[in-house]
Protein backbone atom coordinates (compact mmCIF):
# COMPACT_ATOMS: atom_id res chain seq x y z
CA UNK A 1 0.00 0.00 0.00
CA UNK A 2 2.82 2.18 0.82
CA UNK A 3 5.00 1.67 -2.41
CA UNK A 4 1.34 2.32 -4.16
CA UNK A 5 1.33 5.49 -2.89
CA UNK A 6 5.06 6.16 -2.97
CA UNK A 7 4.46 5.78 -6.60
CA UNK A 8 1.41 7.99 -7.31
CA UNK A 9 2.87 10.79 -5.49
CA UNK A 10 4.28 13.54 -7.44
CA UNK A 11 6.67 15.89 -5.73
CA UNK A 12 5.55 19.78 -6.31
CA UNK A 13 7.83 21.83 -8.08
CA UNK A 14 9.68 23.80 -6.22
CA UNK A 15 8.90 27.77 -7.32
CA UNK A 16 10.73 29.60 -10.27
CA UNK A 17 13.42 31.40 -8.10
CA UNK A 18 12.84 35.38 -9.36
CA UNK A 19 15.15 36.62 -11.99
CA UNK A 20 17.71 39.24 -10.64
CA UNK A 21 17.26 42.45 -12.00
CA UNK A 22 20.97 43.25 -13.90
CA UNK A 23 22.74 46.14 -11.73
CA UNK A 24 23.43 49.02 -13.03
CA UNK A 25 26.88 48.53 -14.74
CA UNK A 26 29.66 50.58 -12.36
CA UNK A 27 31.93 52.73 -14.68
CA UNK A 28 33.60 54.81 -12.13
CA UNK A 29 37.52 54.52 -12.08
CA UNK A 30 39.51 53.33 -8.41
CA UNK A 31 40.00 57.27 -7.81
CA UNK A 32 36.54 58.18 -8.58
CA UNK A 33 35.33 55.49 -6.25
CA UNK A 34 37.52 57.07 -3.24
CA UNK A 35 36.33 60.30 -3.80
CA UNK A 36 32.96 59.04 -4.18
CA UNK A 37 33.28 57.67 -0.31
CA UNK A 38 34.69 60.48 0.69
CA UNK A 39 32.00 63.18 -0.84
CA UNK A 40 29.47 60.73 0.35
CA UNK A 41 30.72 61.17 4.02
CA UNK A 42 31.07 64.63 3.81
CA UNK A 43 27.28 65.04 2.45
CA UNK A 44 26.36 62.52 5.56
CA UNK A 45 28.36 65.48 7.79
CA UNK A 46 26.19 68.11 6.17
CA UNK A 47 22.76 66.43 6.38
CA UNK A 48 23.48 65.56 9.90
CA UNK A 49 24.37 69.61 10.86
CA UNK A 50 21.34 70.29 8.95
CA UNK A 51 19.01 68.27 11.67
CA UNK A 52 21.34 69.92 14.49
CA UNK A 53 20.56 73.64 13.14
CA UNK A 54 16.51 72.43 12.68
CA UNK A 55 16.73 71.13 16.59
CA UNK A 56 17.78 74.63 17.92
CA UNK A 57 15.97 76.40 15.91
CA UNK A 58 12.67 74.35 16.53
CA UNK A 59 13.64 74.81 19.98
CA UNK A 60 14.01 78.69 19.97
CA UNK A 61 17.61 78.84 20.16
CA UNK A 62 19.99 80.33 17.82
CA UNK A 63 23.22 82.06 17.66
CA UNK A 64 21.91 84.44 20.57
CA UNK A 65 22.81 82.83 24.16
CA UNK A 66 19.20 83.54 25.59
CA UNK A 67 18.43 80.00 25.36
CA UNK A 68 20.73 77.21 25.15
CA UNK A 69 19.62 74.07 23.26
CA UNK A 70 21.58 71.00 23.68
CA UNK A 71 22.23 68.49 20.49
CA UNK A 72 23.85 65.02 21.95
CA UNK A 73 24.85 67.15 25.13
CA UNK A 74 26.68 69.68 22.93
CA UNK A 75 25.77 73.38 22.64
CA UNK A 76 27.19 76.32 20.83
CA UNK A 77 26.58 79.91 21.52
CA UNK A 78 28.69 83.28 22.00
CA UNK A 79 30.96 85.38 24.59
CA UNK A 80 31.08 89.03 23.91
CA UNK A 81 32.29 90.14 27.58
CA UNK A 82 36.60 89.88 28.08
CA UNK A 83 35.85 88.83 31.87
CA UNK A 84 37.57 85.52 30.82
CA UNK A 85 40.28 86.65 28.67
CA UNK A 86 42.62 85.70 27.18
CA UNK A 87 41.37 81.96 27.50
CA UNK A 88 37.93 82.94 26.27
CA UNK A 89 38.37 86.44 24.27
CA UNK A 90 35.56 88.53 23.65
CA UNK A 91 33.56 88.10 20.31
CA UNK A 92 34.15 84.43 21.01
CA UNK A 93 32.68 81.12 19.76
CA UNK A 94 32.58 78.53 22.36
CA UNK A 95 31.39 74.87 22.21
CA UNK A 96 29.72 73.52 25.49
CA UNK A 97 29.35 69.91 26.60
CA UNK A 98 27.47 68.86 29.55
CA UNK A 99 28.71 66.91 32.14
CA UNK A 100 27.25 64.84 35.65
CA UNK A 101 29.79 66.84 37.45
CA UNK A 102 32.17 69.51 37.12
CA UNK A 103 35.94 70.12 38.76
CA UNK A 104 37.83 73.16 40.25
CA UNK A 105 38.67 75.21 37.49
CA UNK A 106 36.46 73.93 34.61
CA UNK A 107 35.06 76.90 32.99
CA UNK A 108 31.22 76.51 32.57
CA UNK A 109 28.16 78.42 31.29
CA UNK A 110 25.23 79.18 33.52
CA UNK A 111 21.88 80.70 33.63
CA UNK A 112 21.72 84.08 34.95
CA UNK A 113 18.01 85.40 35.32
CA UNK A 114 18.93 88.41 37.22
CA UNK A 115 19.70 90.21 33.71
CA UNK A 116 17.13 91.48 30.81
CA UNK A 117 17.00 89.62 28.95
CA UNK A 118 18.30 86.25 30.36
CA UNK A 119 21.59 85.42 29.71
CA UNK A 120 24.49 82.79 29.94
CA UNK A 121 27.53 83.53 31.32
CA UNK A 122 30.82 81.72 31.33
CA UNK A 123 32.69 81.76 34.59
CA UNK A 124 35.14 79.52 36.13
CA UNK A 125 34.55 77.41 38.62
CA UNK A 126 36.93 77.99 41.98
CA UNK A 127 35.26 76.44 44.62
CA UNK A 128 32.97 73.31 45.04
CA UNK A 129 30.01 72.52 48.21
CA UNK A 130 30.90 69.58 49.81
CA UNK A 131 27.37 67.91 48.84
CA UNK A 132 28.58 69.16 45.42
CA UNK A 133 25.65 70.91 44.54
CA UNK A 134 26.57 74.78 44.98
CA UNK A 135 29.25 76.22 42.64
CA UNK A 136 31.31 78.92 43.22
CA UNK A 137 32.34 80.69 40.05
CA UNK A 138 34.47 83.66 39.21
CA UNK A 139 35.94 85.20 36.12
CA UNK A 140 39.46 85.47 35.66
CA UNK A 141 39.61 89.20 35.15
CA UNK A 142 37.12 89.56 38.52
CA UNK A 143 37.81 90.66 41.63
CA UNK A 144 36.94 88.53 44.73
CA UNK A 145 33.95 90.44 45.77
CA UNK A 146 32.49 89.45 41.97
CA UNK A 147 32.10 85.73 43.56
CA UNK A 148 29.01 83.99 43.37
CA UNK A 149 27.32 80.99 44.16
CA UNK A 150 24.91 79.03 41.58
CA UNK A 151 22.92 75.66 41.63
CA UNK A 152 24.30 72.86 39.77
CA UNK A 153 20.86 72.99 38.00
CA UNK A 154 21.48 76.57 36.75
CA UNK A 155 24.37 75.20 34.80
CA UNK A 156 23.20 75.60 31.36
CA UNK A 157 25.75 75.05 28.77
CA UNK A 158 28.30 73.06 30.74
CA UNK A 159 32.05 72.67 30.86
CA UNK A 160 33.78 74.71 27.92
CA UNK A 161 35.56 72.34 25.27
CA UNK A 162 36.19 74.93 22.62
CA UNK A 163 36.80 79.15 22.14
CA UNK A 164 37.79 80.78 19.30
CA UNK A 165 37.27 84.34 17.91
CA UNK A 166 36.97 82.71 14.51
CA UNK A 167 34.22 80.29 15.24
CA UNK A 168 32.30 83.89 16.45
CA UNK A 169 31.29 84.63 12.41
CA UNK A 170 30.99 80.61 11.55
CA UNK A 171 27.85 80.20 14.23
CA UNK A 172 26.57 83.14 12.94
CA UNK A 173 25.76 81.90 10.18
CA UNK A 174 25.64 77.99 11.26
CA UNK A 175 22.44 78.73 13.60
CA UNK A 176 20.20 80.29 11.26
CA UNK A 177 17.67 79.47 7.86
CA UNK A 178 20.66 80.50 5.94
CA UNK A 179 22.42 77.72 7.31
CA UNK A 180 20.38 74.86 6.80
CA UNK A 181 19.74 75.83 3.53
CA UNK A 182 23.52 76.30 2.95
CA UNK A 183 24.00 72.49 4.31
CA UNK A 184 21.13 71.37 1.85
CA UNK A 185 22.95 72.94 -0.73
CA UNK A 186 26.04 71.27 0.35
CA UNK A 187 24.97 67.98 0.65
CA UNK A 188 23.20 67.95 -3.28
CA UNK A 189 26.82 69.19 -4.42
CA UNK A 190 29.01 66.46 -2.72
CA UNK A 191 26.84 63.98 -3.88
CA UNK A 192 27.14 65.42 -7.31
CA UNK A 193 30.83 65.51 -7.59
CA UNK A 194 31.66 61.96 -8.47
CA UNK A 195 29.00 62.16 -11.06
CA UNK A 196 31.45 65.69 -12.44
CA UNK A 197 34.49 63.63 -12.96
CA UNK A 198 32.86 60.63 -15.03
CA UNK A 199 31.24 63.46 -17.16
CA UNK A 200 33.43 63.04 -20.25
CA UNK A 201 33.46 59.11 -20.48
CA UNK A 202 30.25 58.44 -20.03
CA UNK A 203 29.14 61.47 -22.41
CA UNK A 204 31.94 59.46 -24.92
CA UNK A 205 29.90 56.09 -24.20
CA UNK A 206 26.74 57.40 -24.60
CA UNK A 207 27.86 59.12 -28.27
CA UNK A 208 29.30 55.58 -29.18
CA UNK A 209 25.86 53.79 -28.02
CA UNK A 210 23.87 56.56 -29.61
CA UNK A 211 26.57 55.61 -32.98
CA UNK A 212 26.00 52.23 -32.98
CA UNK A 213 21.83 52.55 -32.94
CA UNK A 214 22.35 54.43 -35.49
CA UNK A 215 24.54 52.21 -37.66
CA UNK A 216 22.17 49.43 -36.38
CA UNK A 217 19.06 51.25 -38.00
CA UNK A 218 20.27 51.86 -40.63
CA UNK A 219 22.07 48.57 -41.89
CA UNK A 220 18.07 47.69 -40.86
CA UNK A 221 16.71 50.14 -43.30
CA UNK A 222 19.24 48.88 -46.51
CA UNK A 223 17.71 45.48 -45.68
CA UNK A 224 14.47 46.58 -45.95
CA UNK A 225 15.03 48.18 -49.22
CA UNK A 226 16.83 45.42 -50.80
CA UNK A 227 20.41 47.16 -51.19
CA UNK A 228 21.80 44.82 -47.96
CA UNK A 229 21.50 41.61 -47.10
CA UNK A 230 21.00 39.95 -43.77
CA UNK A 231 23.41 37.42 -42.97
CA UNK A 232 21.65 34.00 -42.50
CA UNK A 233 20.99 32.71 -39.05
CA UNK A 234 22.62 29.25 -39.84
CA UNK A 235 25.69 30.63 -41.33
CA UNK A 236 26.25 32.78 -38.13
CA UNK A 237 25.72 29.66 -35.88
CA UNK A 238 28.40 28.28 -38.54
CA UNK A 239 30.89 30.80 -37.97
CA UNK A 240 30.37 30.38 -34.36
CA UNK A 241 30.85 26.61 -34.91
CA UNK A 242 33.90 27.00 -36.42
CA UNK A 243 35.57 29.83 -34.20
CA UNK A 244 35.12 26.78 -31.39
CA UNK A 245 36.44 24.11 -33.22
CA UNK A 246 39.70 26.67 -34.49
CA UNK A 247 40.19 27.55 -30.53
CA UNK A 248 39.86 23.65 -29.39
CA UNK A 249 42.13 22.36 -32.37
CA UNK A 250 44.86 25.47 -31.12
CA UNK A 251 44.47 24.32 -27.71
CA UNK A 252 44.83 20.62 -28.85
CA UNK A 253 48.36 21.67 -30.60
CA UNK A 254 49.68 23.13 -27.73
CA UNK A 255 48.99 20.07 -25.61
CA UNK A 256 50.84 17.76 -28.19
CA UNK A 257 53.68 19.83 -28.41
CA UNK A 258 54.15 19.77 -24.30
CA UNK A 259 53.31 15.91 -24.61
CA UNK A 260 56.27 15.92 -27.14
CA UNK A 261 58.95 18.18 -24.76
CA UNK A 262 58.03 16.10 -21.91
CA UNK A 263 58.95 12.64 -23.75
CA UNK A 264 62.15 14.58 -25.16
CA UNK A 265 63.33 14.90 -21.73
CA UNK A 266 62.50 11.57 -20.37
CA UNK A 267 64.36 9.87 -23.73
CA UNK A 268 67.10 12.34 -22.35
CA UNK A 269 67.39 11.02 -18.87
CA UNK A 270 66.63 7.89 -20.23
CA UNK A 271 70.14 8.33 -21.93
CA UNK A 272 72.38 9.86 -18.62
CA UNK A 273 70.93 7.03 -16.72
CA UNK A 274 72.10 4.24 -18.98
CA UNK A 275 75.23 6.48 -19.51
CA UNK A 276 75.74 5.95 -15.78
CA UNK A 277 75.33 2.50 -14.95
CA UNK A 278 77.91 1.78 -18.12
CA UNK A 279 80.43 4.04 -16.89
CA UNK A 280 80.11 1.99 -12.84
Amino acid sequence: MSNTKNANYKKKAAPAKPKKKKKYEDDRTPAVKKIDFFCKCLAILCAFLLLADAHILIRGGGYEDSKIVHVLGFSVSKVESDVMAPEVMPRSGIITKTSSSYEVGDIIQYLDESTDPVSNPVRRIVDISEDGKTYTVLGDNEADINKIDIKASDISGGKVIAASTGLYAIFKVMISVIGCAIFVILSFLFLLVPDFFMYKKRKAALEAKREAQAKKEARKLRVKQGLDVEPDEEDIIEKRRAEKQAKLDKERAEIAAEMKEIQKKMKEEEKELKKGKGGK
